[in-house]
Parts: C-alpha cells; structure tokens; sequence
C-alpha cells in the first residue's frame, strides 16, 4: 500500500505508484505468456508448437516493451533529481540489451536463432525481471 510521507503532492505520488505497479503487471504478464510459450513448445507438435511459441513469445515480448514507457519516465526523473540508484543503470542496461535481442527475434532476422541462443536470452530476461521486481519492491516501501 502507498504510505503519503508528505513530501509532495499526494494525488501525482498516486498516479506514479499506479503506473508503477501497471508496469509491473504488464511485466508478470510478459513472463507468464513466455513460460505457457514454453509449454505450447514442448507439448505441440513441432510445427504447430513453434508458430504458437512464436507468437506468444511475441505477445509477451509486447507487453515487456509495453511496461518500458513507465520505466524510461521513472528512470529519466530519477537520473534528472540526481537520486537514481546504480542499480537502476545496470537494470536499464540488461533491459536494453534483452529488449534488443528480443526484438531480433521477435522479427526473425537472427540467423542464428537457436535453441541455445534462445535460452541465453531467457536467463537475461529472467535476471533482468528479478532485478525489475526488486527495485520495484525498494520504491514501494517492502523491501528496506
């Protein structure tokens, strides 16, 4: 829940935790199309499997792209005031590279899209979520 500490205005305080909190929901949501990718993949058979990974994997890549429009305003208001964490810069990085790479596959220009390229891929998104997720647990006040 947002504590107002009285610094500010309460109503735009409102307004950022909720888009905050949007962000990260449209974040779980990108994470949830990209593991039920993963099923479709395993349990289909391989054609059939492959074109629906590939557009639920391209859903989900939809929504991560979706929540960076909240994410670029925050950091961009953070870096200005001077109070932006280091972690937000390695986050921003990692999240920059897999949105690049992302949209590599997203568009098949990738000649070597492999199984084990994609799974590299993954593991960054997943590192980058899990740092996503944390700060967004520091800037609400659940994590100290």
């Amino acid at each position: 829940m947002l504590k107002w500490k009285g610094r500010g205005n309460l109503v735009v305080e409102t307004i950022i935790y909720n888009l905050r909190t949007i962000s990260l929901g449209l974040q779980i949501g990108a994470l949830l199309l990209f593991l039920l990718s993963l099923i479709v993949l395993k349990n289909e058979s391989k054609k059939g499997g492959i074109t629906g990974h590939g557009k639920m994997a391209t859903g989900g890549y939809t929504l991560a792209v979706l929540s960076v429009i909240y994410m670029l305003y925050s950091a961009y208001n953070l870096t200005i005031s001077g109070r932006a964490p280091s972690v937000i810069y390695t986050h921003g990085l990692f999240g920059a590279v897999s949105l690049a790479f992302g949209f590599i596959f997203v568009i098949n220009r990738w000649s070597w899209k492999t199984r084990r390229n994609m799974r590299i891929m993954l593991a960054l998104w997943v590192l980058t979520f899990t740092g996503g997720v944390m700060i967004y647990l520091t800037f609400t006040g659940k994590l100290p």
